[in-house]
């Protein structure tokens, strides 16, 4: 690197990074990248206000989410480190989750206290957002532009379930702001000459720190493209050289055996609490093609809206084809159109890969969170096209992605409100009225039955229990509407989590 990049740049890598991907620099080139960006403590702190304000009817009400009362109850009576919580996070290939719930969940007395769960995975939201401006503003984009693009993405359904979960939440603070640094780690590693320990050591960084996300959440993990797919949508002159794409996929392709490896160990030993339709690979390629396009495209195109549409999906989807094309028509350097066409065709296959390659077809919104922020920037830059296409200018578009992101905040308030905090505190409210009033109904009598699953299922095989709970059923909601067992589905229709917060409210009743 020369001395001028170097006196420009200081010691940033990521910039650094990208004066070494241009095509040779010079001093004034290098001068006009230097970018000036805002303290990051103090970019998080106005993240975390946002976000705790936007997200604070999670904060404003008692309850537990699914397993939030199930993991609870079991370090309550057995300890974190108990046999039902090693086998039901080893099964599902996720080892790396059991001393962070042992963290989080070994402190709390009760139902009350999940709260600072939900309240650490929405300053982990606004850690992720932190990350993600900053990088916007490395690979191009105007502070303004970057700051609302980072409110519109992290207040998308997806981060708004990490908000309203404690269990989920609280470890999506962590596997996916990993998942995402892995892909920084890659780069650095691409800056440094093969044979190299800088890049040894850099490259087995990014291997490991992959391996750590993908054995906690493997979805999750899939936030390591968003790195990329920023890079590769930079208005910046600036190339994605070999090099970087050989560390990336290579690091990547790694870091998935490794994971392989480790879910058929917990498949083998841990199968009793094993989820059926998780243990096998999809044969059919073809119908799980369709069901990308059916389910978690369409409900990533709908954005905000938890009634997904296929109108809404299409017309979102055509302004993205066209906007795009506009787009990268114009960036720099122009001989290599036809890769990020390729690059942009598969981000949204990468960003979905472990839900695409195995039987289950499960397309809940807490697996959205790489191809929901994928379908964002690629919108985003579609209106940046379009706008230039009609000679629109720069404020206007800084504009109207301020007035989507300030729309999307007040959206994630009604529907955290609406969907999760107001329903799941009723139902709360509800088995407690129940075991103080109604010790002899049949619901609670009903509850107790189903406990033994059937012959040849397991304790974790949930989707085989009869419907009927506490109160509602699985299909019946105190919530305006239901949306996988995120939004509306009442915690209860889980036997275990049903028995759970039953046991919960028994202690807490006694004072325990």
């Amino acid at each position: 690197m020369s001395q001028s990049a170097e006196r420009y740049h200081g010691s940033d890598p990521y910039l650094v990074l990208i004066s070494m991907q241009c095509d040779n620099p010079t001093a004034e080139a290098v001068a006009s990248e230097k970018i000036i960006k805002p303290h990051p403590l103090g970019t998080f702190a106005v993240f975390a206000v946002i976000f705790l304000i936007a997200f604070s009817p999670a904060f404003l009400a008692t309850y537990g989410l699914l397993d939030d009362y199930f993991i609870l109850n079991l370090t309550l009576t057995k300890g974190a480190w108990c046999p039902e919580i090693i086998g039901n996070m080893m099964a599902q290939g996720r080892p790396l989750n059991l001393p962070f719930i042992a963290a989080a969940f070994s402190p709390l007395s009760g139902i009350g206290d999940i709260v600072y769960l939900r309240i650490i995975a929405t300053l982990g939201v606004a850690l992720l957002a932190t990350l993600f401006f900053r990088h916007a503003m490395h690979v191009g984009w105007n502070r303004a532009q970057s700051f609302a693009l980072s409110l519109f993405v992290f207040s998308q359904l997806p981060f708004q379930v990490l908000a309203g979960w404690g269990l989920v939440g609280f470890l999506g603070a962590i596997r996916i702001p990993l998942a995402y640094v892995s892909y920084f780690l890659a780069k650095y590693a691409a800056e440094k000459p093969v044979k190299s320990l800088g890049f040894a050591c850099m490259y087995l960084a990014t291997v490991l720190s992959l391996s750590a996300a993908l054995a906690m959440h493997q979805t999750a993990a899939m936030f390591f493209w968003v790195g990329f797919a920023q890079d590769l949508l930079s208005p910046k002159r600036c190339e994605i050289s070999r090099k970087l794409l050989a560390v990336t996929f290579t690091a990547f392709g790694a870091a998935c055996g490794i994971e392989l490896l480790v879910s058929l160990f917990g498949k083998r030993n841990y199968a009793e609490y094993l989820i059926s339709d998780r243990k096998d690979l999809s044969l059919q390629p073809l119908q799980k093609l369709v069901w990308f396009f059916d389910e978690p495209l369409n409900s990533c195109l709908n954005f905000n809206n938890l009634n997904a549409s296929y109108f809404v999906a299409i017309g979102f989807a055509a302004l993205i084809i066209i906007g795009l094309t506009f787009y990268i028509k114009k960036l720099q350097p122009q001989n290599i159109l036809k890769q990020r066409v390729f690059f942009l065709l598969a981000l949204p296959f990468l960003c979905y890969t472990p839900n695409l390659i195995v039987s289950e077809s499960w397309a809940s919104y807490r697996t959205l969170y790489a191809l929901s922020t994928l379908m964002v920037l690629y919108l985003f830059c579609a209106i940046q096209g379009i706008a230039a296409k009609l000679a629109v200018s720069t404020r206007a578009i800084t504009l109207t992605v301020f007035l989507a992101a300030i729309l999307s905040l007040f959206c994630a308030n009604r529907t955290i409100a609406t969907f999760i905090a107001e329903p799941q505190a009723k139902e709360l409210e509800l088995v407690r009225y129940r075991l103080q009033n109604e010790k002899s109904s049949k619901a609670l009598k009903h509850l107790e039955e189903q406990m033994q699953p059937p012959k040849g299922k397991g304790p974790f095989d949930m989707w085989k229990y009869d419907a009927k709970s506490l109160l509602p059923n699985y299909n019946d909601v105190i919530a305006p509407g239901a949306f996988y067992d995120e939004f509306g589905r009442p915690s209860s229709s889980r036997p275990f989590v049903g028995k759970a917060m039953v046991q919960l409210l028994l202690r807490e009743s006694a004072g325990k």
